[in-house]
């Protein structure tokens, strides 16, 4: 009766039934012309970790109904969940397996079931809420999103003892287009202790809602959405990559503007995951990068020094000002004649702190001021790199930088020592002098950093390219996996690196079934990085 009361967009509606005892019972629903979501995703893989946020936000909001008429639906699973012929996903059996366990367990003493989709509170035997659910969906996410379940077993029993663990591949590692984002949204839902996930499955709505909000996919849109992807998959895939990639380009500028660094990386790094040779994404990094090793810090200038920093040659002088006040005078000329043609005057307290434009790339700026003076002179090149000058004869103090590294990479300090493991992607390193960092990825191939005291962030190194495979065959029924998906016969696959991939090499199985044999024919193949290939099948 409570289940019948329901009624939203995502949830099956029951119409009537009977439930007689000693005789038969029966439910009338509506009728859902389509499949279940386990069915779709056997046949198709999703290729778009946006898309199984997509159908996951619709059950959420399915749950957040449910709960709100105090109702646990207990059994989240892909098999519970139907796509209808025009995209709507639907949340069935509220209630039924819970009846249906409970009266298996009585007669045979096993935990039947779901195993796969249960939290470990209710592995366990203790007392479920509706954050179990919240449990459930989290791992339904996952599944879409990478590709497999996060707890998998040669039986019931050794799932179970891994769910009660509660360990599993990070699904950021497992597939990297996933990132840091939605990466968290996984992880906070499928948190082992239920005080650590969502209080309520409306906060996993919200969380949804805002990464396909800064993916270009408004929430209110979504039903449309999906309607278009489960009508034409193919063709909506190769539609979203675009969108995508020009979506998440502008939101990490976006971040940028707002010296919201970290998000940018975040974003720019699912950009990277779709297109890795995005150059436009490329350049934004190598001006990041550039640009933090232009930002000088702190500059230690005793009487009258000269330091040549990234092209740019400072003089920092003293002077008294005009009326003995502390005053700044800022020329910014020709680096070595002097020459007036792109000359600045400026003279102002120091205390203001002035920003000045350079109006040749290989400008001088000279600056003049009482030794005592307190100054920040910030000087701004055409291209937006910055330099800072602190003070003279002030402290040097060591700072922490944060080095941020695209794949499994290992590092060393100016060319002393061995290469030692960056574990993660984020290697810190207190800085309180110049100094050059190697950053040599799986392959081998290192990228020069350049640290200064006084930077904060900066991005190294770039995933592996992915590789490509193109599987052909003549028989006209044949049909292909490649590691287990399913593929199209004839076109072209990339097949993405882990982030934390420790070799440039990847190895591939394509397997071919068809024929009058009905036999398969298998081809184990490895590539390096950024290669191709065609496998042709061998079938009678």
């Amino acid at each position: 009766q409570a289940v019948a009361k329901l009624r939203h967009e995502n949830i099956l509606e029951i119409f009537d039934y009977s439930a007689k005892e000693g005789g038969d019972s029966y439910i009338v629903t509506e009728f859902i012309d389509g499949q279940t979501l386990k069915q779709f995703v056997t046949e198709r893989p999703i290729a778009f970790p946006e898309i199984g946020a997509m159908i996951i936000l619709q059950v959420c909001r399915a749950l957040a109904h449910a709960h709100a008429g105090s109702i646990l639906h207990r059994d989240v699973k892909p098999e519970n969940i139907m796509i209808r012929a025009d995209g709507i996903v639907k949340l069935m059996d509220f209630g039924i397996s819970h009846m249906v366990d409970l009266e298996r367990l009585t007669v045979t003493g096993q935990l039947l079931g779901s195993p796969a989709y249960m939290a470990p509170e209710h592995v366990e035997g203790r007392p479920l809420d509706f954050r179990t659910d919240v449990f459930a969906a989290g791992i339904v996410l996952y599944q879409l999103t990478v590709g497999r379940l996060p707890f998998e077993g040669k039986n019931p029993h050794e799932v179970l003892k891994r769910i009660a663990e509660c360990k599993f591949i990070d699904p950021r590692q497992a597939n990297p287009r996933i990132g840091n984002r939605l990466g968290r949204i996984i992880l906070k839902a499928m948190a082992a202790e239920p005080a650590d996930r969502y209080a309520a499955i409306g906060e996993m709505v919200l969380a949804l809602e805002a990464y396909l909000e800064e993916s270009g996919l408004p929430p209110d849109k979504i039903p449309a959405e999906l309607a278009r992807y489960f009508q034409a998959p193919a063709s909506y895939e190769e539609a979203l990559r675009t969108r995508l990639v020009d979506t998440l380009t502008r939101a990490g500028t976006a971040k940028l503007d707002t010296d919201d660094r970290s998000g940018a990386l975040d974003v720019f790094d699912r950009v990277l995951t779709i297109e890795p040779a995005n150059e436009k994404v490329l350049a934004i990094l190598d001006r990041l990068n550039r640009r933090a090793r232009l930002k000088t810090g702190v500059l230690v200038i005793a009487g009258i020094g000269v330091l040549a920093v990234g092209g740019y040659a400072i003089h920092v002088k003293n002077k008294p000002g005009p009326s003995g006040a502390p005053n700044v005078d800022l020329v910014i000329g020709g680096s070595d004649s002097g020459h007036n043609e792109h000359v600045v005057h400026e003279t102002r307290p120091v205390d203001s702190a002035p920003r000045i434009a350079i109006a040749a790339p290989d400008a001088r700026v000279e600056v003049a001021a009482p030794r005592d003076a307190r100054a920040m002179i910030t000087v701004v090149s055409p291209d937006a790199h910055e330099v800072a000058v602190v003070p003279p004869d002030a402290a040097v103090e060591p700072t922490t930088v944060e080095i941020t590294v695209l794949g499994q990479s290992s590092y060393r300090i100016d060319k002393k020592g061995d290469f030692q493991p960056i574990p993660g992607r984020v290697l810190r390193l207190t800085v309180d002098h110049a100094s050059e960092v190697e950053i040599k990825n799986a392959a081998a191939q290192t990228a020069g950093v350049h640290l200064e005291p006084g930077m904060k962030n900066v991005v190294a190194s770039q995933p592996f390219l992915p590789v490509s495979v193109t599987p052909t065959c003549d028989q006209p029924d044949a049909t292909v996996t490649i590691d287990g998906q399913l593929a199209a016969v004839g076109q072209q696959k990339s097949l993405t690196f882990d982030k934390y991939a420790s070799s440039s090499d990847k190895r591939i199985t394509v397997v071919f079934t068809g024929g009058k044999s009905g036999k398969s024919d298998e081809h184990p193949i490895q590539l390096h990085a950024g290669e191709s290939q065609e496998v042709k099948c061998v079938l009678h």
